[in-house]
């Protein structure tokens, strides 16, 4: 199959992971129509495994997972927001597969990388709900905002170890 019609496909199926993981295994946390979700960990993935193709399908995923959980204003930014969200793994693992044949996915880079990717979401956040409603309300959403950063990085921690240990990256080749 050819490659890009490979990351094509990969590039959807996690589009609809980050579908499911975010608009239907949530916990809400009542302000402002939040909720903390698992999606984020699934686009750390996808930005470890899709290279520059995880950026589309976070953004699609993201987007459409605010529509159908009925959030659909919070759709633009999210697009916006989980796109840059995957550029620090797709940079991380860029660099690190250069230098090393084994091709993992957990590795320094990208754990380092789980704490850029967290301030760009609750910074993101902060800046889309203060022009939604009011700096003062999205300022009181960033502790949701940083919880769920670290919640999606300690779940990508957990399925990245465990696809390295069933060798994910040779079986997507």
């Amino acid at each position: 199959m050819n490659s890009n019609l490979k990351k094509i496909v990969l590039s959807a199926v996690f589009a609809a992971l980050i579908i499911v993981t975010t608009a239907y295994v949530k916990i809400p946390i009542g302000i402002n129509e939040g909720y903390i979700h698992l999606g984020d960990s699934i686009i750390y993935l996808a930005g470890c495994l899709l290279g520059p193709f995880a950026a589309i399908a976070a953004a699609i995923g993201g987007a459409i997972a605010d529509i159908l959980a009925g959030a659909a204003m919070w759709a633009p930014g999210t697009a916006v927001i989980k796109a840059l969200i995957s550029v620090p793994f797709i940079i991380a693992t860029a660099f690190y597969n250069k230098k090393n044949v084994n091709n993992r996915i957990i590795h320094l880079s990208t754990i380092l990388v789980t704490l850029l990717s967290g301030a760009i979401t609750v910074l993101g956040y902060w800046l889309y709900e203060g022009f939604l409603y009011s700096f003062a309300s999205a300022f009181a959403s960033m502790p949701f905002n940083a919880i769920q950063a670290v919640g999606s990085a300690v779940v990508f921690i957990i399925l990245g170890c465990a696809l390295d240990a069933v060798k994910i990256q040779k079986l997507l080749k």
